[in-house]
């Protein structure tokens, strides 16, 4: 079974294809909805940000004091937003993840907390990453810290990024297979979406987390972009065997 590593995506990936790039963001109102959307809210007292994605990994430019393991009840990771600007461009687009509504499961990842007073320069990169293409909702949800870091398994109210359904990027749920071959092709300026997939499933399994869909995809992605595997030699004739093991006999006399 071939093993995914950052060193396969760099040698089978291809590059994007030739193409316009998407457009540039409009940072001036990124940067104004969210300062609407902390509206109300004492930056002294930072924030928590829940990573479900790369985030995860790389979160420097946010700069936390905190990054512990967590879980998100009631939201699942999901491949559903098309990816035009990371990992994909749009002549090859990728799929980035999202928070689904799913009530019966919990979305393992970590609970980043950025500290006041400046928790807006803080929270800027973050917002702009996530924001940017507009596919994804913010919102406020209770996520819970695992035992070993909180025994009390008291909630901690946190910023997290839900698919955008009624955005013109929102693909749905699709079979793994599409998924993976998806993840296995794109590459836009951020990478390609294949390392963007090993570096949250790694990280998860750094904290002691696990997540059935990206292992699964991890498997596929390895499978796409390996070589096939040569094919055996046919089996010799019963005859055409007794007379090269009769040589070989004579050989070794």
């Amino acid at each position: 079974m071939p093993k995914l590593t950052h060193d396969l995506i760099e040698r089978a990936v291809p590059p994007a294809p030739p193409g316009p790039a998407a457009p540039a963001p409009d940072e001036l109102r990124l940067r104004a909805e969210m300062l609407v959307f902390l509206h109300g809210r004492d930056p002294a007292l930072g924030l928590w940000v829940f990573a479900d994605d790369a985030l995860m990994r790389d979160h420097g430019e946010a700069a936390p004091d905190i990054a512990a393991p967590a879980r998100l009840p009631g939201l699942a990771r999901r491949y559903t937003v098309r990816d035009v600007q990371d990992r994909g461009t749009p002549a090859a687009p990728a799929l980035a993840l999202a928070l689904e509504e799913v009530p019966a499961l919990a979305c393992a990842g970590l609970l980043l907390h950025l500290p006041g007073p400046k928790v807006e320069d803080r929270l800027w990169p973050v917002w702009r990453r996530k924001m940017a293409a507009g596919g994804h909702d913010p919102r406020w949800r209770d996520a819970l810290l695992t035992r070993a870091h909180d025994g009390s398994g008291a909630p901690v109210r946190a910023l997290c990024f839900l698919a955008r359904h009624n955005h013109p990027l929102y693909e749905g749920e699709q079979p793994l297979g599409t998924v993976a071959d998806r993840l296995a092709r794109a590459r836009g300026p951020g990478g390609a979406a294949a390392g963007a997939l090993l570096d949250a499933a790694e990280t998860l399994r750094r904290h002691g987390l696990r997540d059935a869909l990206l292992e699964s995809l991890e498997a596929e992605v390895a499978r796409h972009l390996s070589p096939p595997a040569a094919p055996a030699a046919p089996p010799l004739p019963i005859e055409a065997g007794r007379a090269r093991a009769a040589r070989e006999a004579a050989g070794r006399a």
